[in-house]
């Protein structure tokens, strides 16, 4: 199947397609996001674009089976003014629905936050499928409900003029421990995400702190691209043997993610940087999830309960 990524970000319909499927453009309007994605998937033609304004001659020449996109979510958050079709970050979104109504490809699968449902744009969307002649499928899903110990609900739709694959009924995945995606951080490392003896007076009653050695059953909450930024209401840190609290690590938190071990940066992106492109990228294990309505070669990859950790992990 060819697919195309629209707000491709760093990578994650890449990294949970790889070997299934094959991606013959990735497109972001974030300079920074596409620099990382071509550090990683070197082959995919991915470039900075303003979806906005795409050349559709452009679009429809990829000859794809299937449009991925993941619009922006600041309209629909509520952190967010929550301004829906009225702010300007939605009119990438009106665009391709624009396109699809003209000319639109086999299938199309789209996330975005929670809230994304229920508003206008998903009103927009789901008249623009139909009245296209696509099947539609939707549900909200979070990585806790496969295994993995770290919330992220997300809205997920998958979309086919070729009818979708039934969602298969699986049991309850256990879950798997938090512990087993904590990588002793190097000394680099380490020396960048202790926090601060002030931070830690001023903020540590906002901040979720996990000691997994008193309750190894712990889950994080969502990383959000703030993390790193703010203190507070952005992700879960960590107490090490010491005493001391810290970030978790980027290597950490793509591990969470579900991205592979072999998942990295251009030296010179920032820890900064890192934080925020993690926290604004997609969960590979629900993305498997998800997809496998229409790539069925995927329902049988591998899950976070069967996932091996490829290094040494040991709590902090």
């Amino acid at each position: 199947m060819r697919c195309l990524e629209l707000f491709c970000g760093i990578g994650g319909f890449a990294a949970a397609v790889q070997g299934h499927a094959n991606v013959v453009g990735a497109l972001d309007l974030s300079g920074h996001a596409i620099e990382v994605y071509r550090h990683n998937f070197h082959d995919h033609g991915a470039r900075q674009a303003h979806l906005e304004h795409l050349d559709e001659a452009e679009i429809f020449g990829y000859e794809a089976d299937l449009w991925w996109m993941s619009p922006p979510c600041q309209p629909y958050t509520t952190r967010g003014h929550q301004r829906d079709l009225e702010d300007h970050r939605a009119r990438s979104l009106i665009r391709i629905m624009a396109l699809i109504e003209r000319q639109g490809p086999a299938h199309v699968a789209m996330e975005n936050v929670p809230g994304f449902q229920g508003s206008d744009a998903h009103a927009l969307v789901l008249r623009t499928l139909s009245d296209a002649g696509y099947e539609v499928a939707e549900r909200l899903l979070c990585p806790t409900e496969l295994g993995v110990p770290a919330q992220r609900e997300r809205y997920y739709l998958v979309a086919s003029r070729r009818g979708l694959r039934p969602r298969e009924k699986r049991e309850a995945a256990a879950m798997r421990p938090l512990a087993d995606f904590l990588m002793a951080p190097t000394d680099e490392e380490l020396g960048q995400v202790v926090v601060p003896e002030e931070a830690l007076a001023k903020h540590g009653p906002g901040m979720r702190i996990f000691d997994l050695r008193e309750e190894p059953g712990r889950i994080a909450n969502t990383f959000t691209g703030a993390y790193g930024k703010t203190w507070q209401a952005a992700g879960a840190y960590l107490r090490m043997a010491d005493g001391r609290v810290r970030r978790f690590t980027p290597r950490e938190m793509l591990g969470l993610m579900g991205f592979s071990p072999d998942f990295g940066f251009p030296d010179h992106v920032s820890l900064r940087q890192r934080y925020k492109l993690i926290g604004n990228s997609l969960s590979v294990w629900a993305m498997r999830e998800v997809l496998s309505a229409l790539i069925p070669s995927l329902s049988g990859a591998e899950t976070p309960v069967d996932a091996k950790a490829s290094e040494a992990l040991a709590l902090p």
